[in-house]
């Protein structure tokens, strides 16, 4: 497995703190918005003192679009946490312990290569779930063939789904 599969299953673990800032951002993205001055002021550029403006149309379309990717990302990751913790209490309490142990507390802790890989199917298996719903393509599968073509075929027919 390589950093780049550690970082993905470590950003799983972390998902509860990645919501709760995603929910302190929503709600501070609104107290910022009405808190600003929204009144007209007179400013002085290289065509003279011209009066600037708050424009609410074009200033509250843009909060809700900020507002609208926020809530986005909190469906998806709230969607990848549910299914995860599913996951997770299918697992024995004692591997669980130890994917917190090294993911979270940063513990040097010995997992076999066979976990960490059934792990790493499930993350995947959900990324792909979240792509289907969000109507994107999801990210090719890597296939390796073992040099029997019965077993390669078996292999090509399940990542076509045949």
């Amino acid at each position: 497995m390589d950093i780049m599969d550690e970082l993905l299953i470590q950003q799983y673990f972390k998902l509860e703190k990645k919501l709760y800032k995603l929910k302190y951002r929503l709600e501070n993205e609104r107290r910022v918005f009405y808190q600003q001055s929204m009144n007209t002021h007179v400013s002085y550029t290289a065509q003279g003192l011209v009066p600037v403006g708050f424009r609410p149309d074009k200033e509250i379309i843009t909060l809700y679009e900020r507002i609208d990717l926020i809530e986005r990302s909190i469906e998806r990751n709230s969607y990848r946490l549910k299914h995860f913790k599913a996951y997770l209490a299918c697992l024995p309490k004692t591997d669980v312990r130890c994917f917190k142990a090294k993911y979270i507390e940063d513990k040097v802790v010995s997992i076999s290569e066979e976990k960490c890989s059934s792990l790493l199917s499930e993350i995947r298996e959900i990324e792909t779930a979240i792509c289907f719903r969000e109507r994107l393509e999801p990210e090719p599968e890597q296939v390796t063939l073992s040099g029997d073509v019965l077993n390669d075929v078996a292999t090509m027919a399940e990542v076509f789904a045949l």
